[in-house]
């Protein structure tokens, strides 16, 4: 027997003890890819093509599906292929395609989540301001693959297969993995971009959710103190204005049902109307007309007023409940990203990071730093919890397949 030959059986049987040690870790990754491909595709077939109402509050989760299924796929069935072949990655340009892939879906899942975060922040924080349109919503998603696709472009300059030696047996094997003989500056300069971006996308999703919880539980606390029964103060309060003087401000524009000395005042049916308080006074500013509130109350049509009134609290809370499901979403996306972010940034300091560990150990880290996964493979779950049309939807599916 050569040496070569007796090198290659030693390389052989080392990789096999590595990713024998990984048993546990493929297992896992195997329930990723069934769990984001089940999941993800019942959102894609559900929301893109059996639900037809408020599309306004659903747009975004079928592309959001679509960017899920994907990263699970490709980035479980690599974290796979690298535990398989922990020593004996040979085929650098599959290592480099398989990075990009991953990267690509991964920060497109990123950008999606922020495109949700403002589009939520606009709708319940400036639900008076602009909106975004059908137009600008695909202008942010097109946005989104772009900038994706720039940040995974240069994996394929920084990754490849590198040397990954064995001292105690003296062999040398070769792992998927960061280049070492690449430019060094620009190398720590795309991981810092890469860091920063991953920093910053966090913190612009904890700020924007912030300022939206607290916009809703403001709303909420405001619906409870309009819900209380009104006591006899606020009674005979409301008896002193039957006729009172209504100070309306100067205009050319001539104003209807001027005869009665009645007017209809209508309101924008904006979605968070009633998170807003009511006037109590009004500043003169030109006319001052005398009325009398029951011929007023008489001019209103007290059924529509009801039915647009229950019409924009079902907006608002859809428009909540919505908002409260993307999130949950953005929770879980911190929670399994901010592990990773701290990985990487360990990893761009010491270029012998998983060199140093031992089995035990890096499959413990390994576990950890591709939790970020489990951000792709969740949203079907809380879809189904918390939009109870979607659940019907399923409930249905399931009944056709039986």
């Amino acid at each position: 027997m050569d040496n070569s030959t007796y090198l290659s059986e030693k390389l052989d049987e080392w990789n096999g003890e590595l990713a024998s040690g990984l048993t546990l870790n493929n297992v896992i990754l195997s329930l990723y890819i069934v769990t984001g491909l089940l999941g993800n595709s019942t959102v894609i077939l559900i929301y893109g093509f059996k639900m037809r109402g408020n599309k306004e509050e659903r747009y975004f989760i079928p592309f959001l599906a679509t960017a899920d299924l994907w990263a699970s796929l490709v980035c479980a069935s690599f974290g796979i292929a690298l535990n398989m072949m922990q020593a004996e990655f040979n085929n650098t340009h599959l290592c480099k395609a398989w990075w990009f892939f991953a990267a690509f879906t991964t920060f497109t899942s990123i950008f999606f989540l922020l495109i949700i975060a403002v589009h939520r922040y606009l709708k319940v924080c400036r639900p008076l301001g602009k909106q975004m349109t059908l137009k600008w919503k695909r202008f942010a998603l097109s946005l989104g693959l772009i900038l994706a696709f720039l940040h995974a472009v240069p994996m394929v300059h920084f990754y490849g297969s590198v040397p990954f030696p064995n001292d105690v047996e003296g062999i040398v094997g070769l792992r998927c993995s960061r280049l070492k003989t690449t430019n060094k500056t620009g190398s720590l300069i795309f991981g810092g971009v890469v860091v920063i971006t991953a920093v910053t996308s966090i913190i612009t999703l904890v700020s924007l959710y912030s300022k939206i919880g607290y916009t809703i539980l403001a709303h909420f606390k405001y619906s409870k103190t309009a819900c209380k029964p009104a006591t006899s103060s606020d009674t005979e309060k409301s008896s002193r204005i039957d006729h009172s003087q209504v100070t309306i401000p100067s205009s050319d524009v001539p104003l209807s049902d001027t005869e009665n000395g009645t007017y209809s005042i209508e309101t924008d049916n904006t979605e968070l109307s009633e998170s807003l308080p009511p006037q109590t006074s009004i500043k003169p500013t030109g006319k001052t007309l005398t009325t009398n509130t029951t011929k007023l109350e008489g001019k209103v049509n007290p059924h529509k007023s009801s039915a647009k009134r229950r019409k924009e609290r079902n907006n608002q809370r859809v428009v909540h409940k919505f908002t409260l499901m993307f999130m949950l979403i953005t929770i879980i996306f911190l929670i399994c990203y901010i592990p990773k972010v701290i990985i990487m940034l360990l990893e761009a300091r010491n270029p012998k990071f998983w060199e140093e560990f031992s089995d035990s150990a890096r499959a413990g880290v390994l576990f950890v730093y591709r939790m970020y996964i489990i951000n792709n493979i969740t949203n079907p779950i809380i879809y189904a919890f918390l939009d109870e049309q979607f659940a019907k939807e399923i409930k249905s599916l399931f009944k056709v397949c039986k």
